[in-house]
């Protein structure tokens, strides 16, 4: 059975009616619904609850309730955000969502993770566009071999998951996930060029109340036969992404913790229209003694998974207001964005520790924004909530961050106090190739409009882009175009402000 069609016009919504309400917004049948709750949205508070009259060529009218407008554009942005926008398949949040729902309904039988063997090597030959290409063709490949009643979605890169809840008759999980990988194999024509695919398959029975749980299971395996080159593994309990922790590096980062030996650069936010640098997020990396300077993602997946995260990120608040500290005592008035990881909005003593930082380097809170995932927000929203609104009553601003990847955004954004939305980086890096991605920036903007929110994009890398950016109502910009992440020294802070002595 196929979703039902969202609508894109404001004329689909529309009642028709032989009265025309005085003062109301009046606007064409063939408005977009993005354009519409723009408009009706610029209204003054008092008139925002009227209705919008509709007016088609032909001199008829109709109204359409302002809420119903807001729903119809929440719709089409939900749905943008939860399919992948080159294979058309589920994407993450959404795969995620429906394999949690299967599990709890006892309609899942396993999750099958699949990772494209040299995937790499065939972008070095094919092209950013070949590659696209190619990953789009597997898509199909895989949406044909997996049979009726399963799912398939793709997670990002050359990653893709399948959740089976049924096996057709005589197939086991891994005879399946042969089937699977022979269906994909081809070859397929790119450019002219006959490309075969190799995939390695990760099984993971449905033997978890958590489907998160089954995911990184699944996916252990997989990287098991990707070591292995056996194409298909299914998971033992030797096998869980728990016991695949880097304990030596882990060590290692404990003590580089202790040692001094991990830094805080800083990549500024600039005003979308006047391009002043409005604030810094701060970014860690790790001097290490042997390997140099390590960037995050060599070394905080694993943190993420160990108490050593807990730690780390008492360091990066410390270190990060001790910065703020120090430019607002030279006179530069430089507020900090740091990120908060799950695991550590999980604590009770989160917000008292966080507190405690501002009042011992004596830090005003509204220069501090801490920075939650919506990966965070899910594993304890009311918990979560409570906490960023005792940060918030405090002077602390609150972000979202990589907002738009996640399935239940927003159902959880009234719930939430949230200052300000950034829109994650793969959709602005692709506005211009992708309609669907300038849709989903247009969405965003809109929707903190309506709820008094401000819009940051990351991943700004050229003008254009920018300038888009800010014609479309984006607040603040933060990219490698204005400034890549560079230690306190070098960031380019605005003239000081001379301090005023006390009368």
């Amino acid at each position: 059975m196929s979703a039902p069609r969202l609508p894109r016009k404001l004329g689909e919504l529309a009642v028709p009616t032989n009265r025309r309400p005085v003062g109301s917004l009046t606007l064409p049948a063939g408005t977009d619904i993005d354009v519409a709750a723009e408009a009706a949205l610029a209204r003054p508070a008092g008139e925002r609850e009227e209705p919008v009259l509709v007016v088609w060529p032909d001199g008829r009218c109709g109204i359409v309730p302002v809420m119903d407008v807001l729903a119809a554009m929440a719709g089409r942005y939900a749905k943008l955000t939860r399919t992948d926008q080159l294979t058309g398949l589920p994407n993450r949040g959404m795969i995620t969502a429906e394999g949690q729902r299967r599990l709890d309904s006892g309609d899942l039988v396993a999750v099958l993770h699949l990772g494209l063997d040299q995937f790499q090597d065939a972008n070095d030959v094919l092209g950013h566009h070949g590659a696209d290409a190619l990953l789009y063709r597997v898509a199909v490949a895989l949406t044909a071999a997996h049979g009726p009643g399963n799912l398939a979605a793709r997670l990002d890169g050359d990653q893709f998951l399948v959740l089976l809840t049924e096996l057709p008759g005589g197939h086991t999980a891994q005879s399946l996930g042969r089937q699977l990988a022979a269906g994909i194999r081809g070859p397929h024509q790119i450019d002219g060029l006959p490309i075969g695919v190799e995939v390695s398959i990760g099984i993971s029975p449905a033997g978890h109340h958590d489907f998160q749980v089954l995911q990184r299971r699944a996916a252990a395996a997989m990287r098991r036969a990707k070591q292995e080159r056996t194409g298909v593994v299914e998971w033992t309990p030797g096998l869980d992404s728990t016991q695949r922790v880097d304990l030596r590096q882990l060590t290692e980062l404990r003590s580089g913790l202790k040692s001094g030996h991990l830094r805080l650069h800083y990549q500024p936010l600039h005003d979308a229209v006047s391009r002043e640098m409005n604030g810094v997020e701060a970014l860690v990396r790790w001097q290490h003694p042997q390997r140099g300077l390590l960037p995050p993602g060599v070394f905080l997946p694993d943190a993420e998974r160990s108490d050593v995260i807990l730690e780390l990120t008492d360091w990066v608040l410390a270190e990060a207001l001790h910065q703020a500290a120090t430019w607002k005592r030279n006179g530069h008035h430089v507020p900090v964005s740091v990120n908060l990881p799950a695991a550590y909005l999980a604590q009770e003593r989160a917000v008292p520790t966080i507190l405690a930082m501002l009042r011992l380097e004596r830090v005003p809170a509204e220069l501090l924004t801490v920075e939650i995932t919506e990966t965070a927000v899910l594993t304890r929203p009311d918990e979560v909530a409570a906490q960023l609104a005792e940060l918030r009553l405090r002077g602390v601003r609150v972000a979202i961050d990589d907002f738009g990847t996640g399935y239940t955004s927003l159902g959880l954004l009234p719930r939430l106090p949230i200052d300000e939305l950034k829109i994650d980086r793969s959709f602005v890096v692709q506005m211009h190739e992708s309609a669907a991605h300038a849709t989903i920036i247009d969405s965003v903007i809109a929707i903190a409009r309506s709820l008094g929110m401000k819009v940051v994009a990351e991943g700004v890398e050229d003008e254009p882009t920018a300038a888009d950016l800010a014609r479309a109502g984006v607040d603040l910009l933060q990219g490698y175009h204005l400034n890549r992440p560079t230690p306190p020294e070098a960031v380019p802070l605005l003239p000081a402000r001379p301090l005023v002595p006390a009368a």
